[in-house]
């Protein structure tokens, strides 16, 4: 049997490493705190269009996530071993996780203003923004875009290129485009009638926008300004960002939307149409 080699480490893919590990943790940990609220709020529902998004969005990061959390804890590589699907794999479920997340977006926004063009736009231009990042990710435009100087055995290391910059950017046009249009949603349907319910859904859409493009802002300086191997610090804190904030912001909305319904002191003159079929109250505000 063949004796195995120990992979390069130093100090970037060390951090790399405990950095991929900590968010892990924080994905578990958040889990855990979240699990009642989850059972109360999503369980005893329909399998709908929302809740089968949901479980994607909640679930996969485990799986994602702990294919990362297993590249980062190898430290050995055997002859004739290859990692290069195995990595591949891994990267389709880190989009799998994203393109959740943001599913649940879009089915809040295009709830708060019911129209085909802006179902189609918000259905476009994802794609548009991820084809074109995939198409620039595969170019030379970025200096080192990918680690040549570093022995990769079976591309068993856990390492990444200059290359993410592109994914990151795209993401926060994205971000920054979608933010643009909830605030103007805002403003021209519900500048006058805004209730609990809606004061929760555009509040925590924002703040989950915004969180967003901060993570992707890091994440592009994290990519550009330290030494290459440091690049892969930023491969699980945007799985699990979008994770656990697409599942506190449907958690919210469901307290929210029963509190309206248990506590109906609110003037009742008319609804908006919000995932699942559900029916929440807007209030005139003179």
């Amino acid at each position: 049997m063949s004796e195995a080699t120990a992979l390069y480490v130093d100090t970037g893919l060390q951090a790399s490493k405990y950095c991929n590990v900590a968010t892990f943790a924080i994905l578990v940990f958040d889990y855990c705190i979240t699990l009642e609220a989850e059972s109360q709020w999503v369980w005893h529902r329909k399998w709908m269009l929302v809740r089968f998004v949901f479980n994607i969005s909640r679930y996969l990061p485990f799986f994602a996530i702990g294919m990362t959390f297993t590249a980062a804890l190898r430290t050995q590589y055997y002859p004739g071993e290859s990692c290069v699907r195995f990595g591949q794999a891994s990267n389709v479920l880190h989009l799998i996780c994203i393109a959740a997340a943001e599913g649940l977006l879009i089915t809040r926004i295009y709830a708060s203003w019911t129209s085909k063009r802006l179902l189609t736009f918000l259905l476009v231009f994802p794609m548009v923004c991820f084809v074109g990042s995939y198409i620039l990710s595969d170019t030379s435009l970025v200096f080192n875009f990918k680690p040549t100087n570093i022995p990769n055995p079976g591309g068993c290391l856990l390492l990444a290129g200059r290359n993410n910059i592109f994914e990151y950017g795209a993401l926060l046009l994205y971000e920054l485009v979608l933010l643009c249009l909830m605030l103007f949603i805002r403003s021209r349907r519900y500048k006058y009638t805004l209730g609990a319910f809606q004061k929760t859904f555009f509040n925590d859409s924002v703040r989950y926008m915004i969180c967003i493009m901060i993570m992707s802002s890091i994440s592009i300086i994290l990519t550009m300004s330290p030494p290459i191997t440091w690049v892969s610090i930023t491969d699980s804190p945007q799985i699990v960002i979008h994770s656990v904030l697409a599942s506190r912001i449907l958690f919210n909305l469901r307290e929210s939307e029963e509190h309206s319904r248990t506590n109906p002191t609110l003037e009742e003159v008319s609804e908006m149409q919000f995932g699942e079929g559900q029916l929440s109250v807007l209030r005139f505000e003179a």
